[in-house]
């Protein structure tokens, strides 16, 4: 077994994942680091199989090093890996800027399926089944191969559970169709699949700073009914969107600040908060209490996007986690999206959300 640990990040939060790893497992000592990359020097053997409850960490797992050949990393997978056991292969690309910043004409995705091709095509079946697809199961043997320009491959390996991202890098495939009117899609759609909110058709939702409507639009294409609240301008493509039945869903916009809304405004039954804005943490969750905290039976919960000033914010995310807990969420969980900036996407669920997620 390897004594290190491997972290991946997006670009830049690197001393975010440092002093979160500090304050989680004071045990560890930096070890090396790469653009999006972090490693660590564990005292004990680290378990493939342990959490880490990080919410700057898009994946980790046992770290192998480098590689520079599928012979290598054979040699690797065989000195972790019984005889025998199937593999399930995850070959992703570390981050090369921050999200929305890519260069002209880049899109992740080709580097990694020529080295995935690489290495499947040398595997060795007769000691270690591949399996099929890259969505990882519960329990699976994931073999980690991290790609990068001009470099060698890395290389770890993790069994994937709780925490873990069955996506290769915690990177989530969203389609975003042409017309969406901002990057506020992909980020609700990447928040809607790591997070399993419910999130139904003939859901109410309220979404606070909506503009131009990214959010919305993904709400509304998933057949839920939208209030608006923002005293800048909305894309055509939401305002004009109507649904099917049986949801005949719409958007309704509130159109002036928050601070100017009244409760008449807003519907009685109301199933999801949501809210990204440009204000500090702290202040959001102002706002957003005033729809959350109060009595509302039908609430299922909050999708909350909160902005940081910098990365030594990380040591106010325990503080602003309790406060949304204190809004009468029964469960909070948060992490930094592939799509997020500096910033994080928190998803709270009150009772009725954890039930209809649940079933019970």
């Amino acid at each position: 077994m390897t004594h290190f640990l491997f972290c991946v990040c997006q670009l830049g939060a690197e001393p975010a994942v440092k002093y979160e790893l500090a304050a989680l497992r004071p045990e560890l000592r930096f070890a090396y680091s790469r653009p999006g990359l972090v490693t660590f020097k564990s005292p004990t053997p680290v378990a493939p199989d342990a959490p880490l409850p990080a919410v700057f960490v898009r994946a980790f797992g046992a770290s192998l090093g480098p590689a520079d050949s599928p012979e290598r990393v054979f040699t690797m997978l065989a000195g972790t890996c019984p005889v025998g056991q199937p593999v399930r292969l995850h070959v992703w690309e570390r981050d090369v800027s921050r999200p929305g910043e890519e260069p002209p004409g880049f899109r992740y995705g080709p580097r990694a399926a020529e080295a995935r091709a690489a290495l499947v095509a040398a595997w060795p079946e007769g000691q270690h089944p591949l399996l099929a697809g890259e969505v990882a199961e519960p329990g699976d043997r994931v073999l980690d191969v991290i790609v990068a320009e001009g470099e060698p491959w890395w290389v770890g390996y993790h069994v994937h559970g709780p925490g873990h991202s069955p996506f290769p890098g915690g990177r989530i495939a969203v389609d975003m169709p042409p017309e969406a009117p901002s990057r506020a899609y992909r980020k609700l759609e990447e928040a809607l699949i790591w997070s399993g909110a419910p999130v139904r058709a003939g859901d109410v939702a309220v979404e606070i700073g909506s503009a131009p409507g990214g959010a919305s639009y993904a709400l509304l294409r998933r057949g839920v009914t939208v209030y608006g609240i923002d005293p800048a301008l909305m894309d055509p493509v939401v305002l004009d969107y109507r649904g099917q039945p049986p949801a005949d869903n719409r958007f309704i916009h509130l159109h002036r600040p928050m601070s100017m809304v009244q409760r008449a405004d807003l519907p009685s039954a109301l199933h999801w908060v949501l809210m990204d804005v440009n204000l500090a943490p702290q202040v959001a969750l102002i706002t957003a209490r005033r729809l959350a905290a109060r009595p509302r039976h039908a609430l299922h919960g909050v999708l909350l996007t909160l902005k940081l000033d910098d990365w030594r914010a990380v040591r106010h995310v325990p503080r602003l986690l309790a406060s949304i807990a204190a809004m009468g969420m029964e469960e909070v969980k948060a992490t930094q999206l592939p799509s997020n900036r500096m910033e994080l996407f928190v998803c709270g669920l009150t009772r009725a959300g954890r039930q209809r997620l649940t079933g019970h």
